[in-house]
């Protein structure tokens, strides 16, 4: 249990030429877990608009209306964050260029 609060010997940032790269590592590990972290919750956005648009009421099993219901909101919101997401970068590069 020593070794994860730092005692151990390998993860010694005090070590001279490779803290830089240490750093620069758990930088990088921390950026995909926030990552993911973003993705598990535009996720979980997504689940609770279709669910709530398409979902009348609760059963066991869905039907193929409400499966094609699901299928398409998650298809159109995926559409439109690409959409969106290209927009910005048109936007980004005309104020990099202008």
């Amino acid at each position: 249990m020593s070794d994860l609060f730092g005692n151990n010997d390998d993860f010694n940032l005090s070590s001279g030429a490779s803290d830089k790269a240490k750093v620069e590592e758990i930088q990088k590990i921390i950026l995909v877990e926030q990552q993911k972290a973003q993705l598990n919750a535009q996720i979980q956005e997504i689940s609770e608009i279709c669910w709530d648009k398409c979902v009348d009421k609760p059963s066991a099993k869905l039907g193929g209306k409400t499966e094609q219901c699901i299928s398409n909101c998650v298809k159109r919101f995926f559409d439109t964050s690409i959409i969106i997401a290209n927009r910005f970068n048109q936007l980004l590069q005309r104020s990099n260029t202008g």
